[in-house]
């Protein structure tokens, strides 16, 4: 590259020398640029080379703006937007279920019946723990959850494997 010369000049320039070369060759209007990939190729649609540096002169060179002298832009119009709904409010959750941790209390919650098939065991699981669930808590609550789970899961795995020693 040439000192002095800003790299988009410099290619400028070599492509308007490729492409002397390749049309003193007869190589037609296809272009394949040295240094790059073999794969990328240029068309142009112009029967000229590019101007060169001297030719091009100093117009269109780029300006440089210095941000922090300039305006501010004007922040685009939002026409039509719809209105932004009203946040939800948070559910109120029965704190009561928490303080309830015996597991009497926990099997009156689940409603395990002796008749109650395995598919129905799991449904109860899952309905329980979609109530429950230790991720579904207020963290001041996380600790009593996490209790009422392990026993509705305990008592809830002790009913299936009651279940299938049953059928063995």
């Amino acid at each position: 590259m040439v000192v002095g010369v800003d790299s988009f000049d410099a290619v400028l320039d070599r492509m308007s020398n490729e492409r002397a070369e390749a049309s003193s060759h007869g190589s037609g209007h296809w272009t394949a640029m040295r240094g790059w990939n073999s794969s990328f190729v240029a068309t142009s649609l112009r029967s000229q080379p590019w101007p060169s540096r001297e030719q091009r002169g100093t117009a269109d060179r780029a300006v440089h703006i210095d941000a922090s002298t300039s305006a501010p832009r004007p922040k685009p119009a939002v026409h039509n937007a719809a209105p932004t709904p009203p946040p939800k409010p948070k559910p109120d959750i029965d704190t009561s279920l928490y303080k309830r941790l015996s597991p009497e209390d926990v099997a009156k919650d689940i409603n395990l019946l002796a008749t109650d098939t395995p598919a129905e065991l799991k449904s109860k699981r899952r309905r329980f723990a979609r109530l429950n669930h230790p991720d579904r808590t207020p963290m001041e609550w996380r600790e009593a959850a996490t209790i009422r789970m392990k026993i509705a899961n305990h008592m809830v795995d002790e009913a299936l494997r009651g279940k299938l020693a049953a059928r063995a």
